[in-house]
């Protein structure tokens, strides 16, 4: 107890806990921020790749009931379109790189012909 009151008495090492007490408290409010943001980063960009998903999928659907013969090529380009029309954000914040959104649509594609009973060839 009495080295208590004689840290308490000086006020340079008050000043000086007071000091380093605030310094762990910052690390910690920092830390702790930074992993909200990262969780909530992760949350943001699922929710993004799940609509440039749907987006893909129900353009990919609606290409072909408008005309299931039209091939791969122009399935492809609507559902691309119907895509960028609906969810830029999503486009703008994952940044798909070459081919990628080609490679959703197809297998979309390939799923909408599967479930129509056609099959498609691997190299389409």
């Amino acid at each position: 107890m009495d080295f208590l009151k004689s840290i308490l008495a000086s006020p340079e090492l008050v000043n000086a806990l007071i000091g380093l007490f605030g310094l762990v408290l910052m690390l910690i409010i920092n830390r702790g921020a930074g992993a909200i943001e990262a969780f909530t980063g992760i949350r943001i960009e699922a929710a993004a790749r799940e609509a440039l998903h749907s987006a893909i999928k129900s353009g990919v659907e609606a290409a072909v009931l408008e005309g299931p013969g039209a091939g791969f090529e122009v399935v492809k380009a609507h559902a691309i379109y119907h895509a960028q029309q609906s969810v830029p954000d999503a486009i703008e914040r994952l940044v798909p790189g070459d081919g990628v959104l080609d490679r959703i649509a197809l297998r979309y594609y390939r799923e909408a012909m599967a479930s129509a009973g056609v099959k498609i060839p691997e190299a389409a």
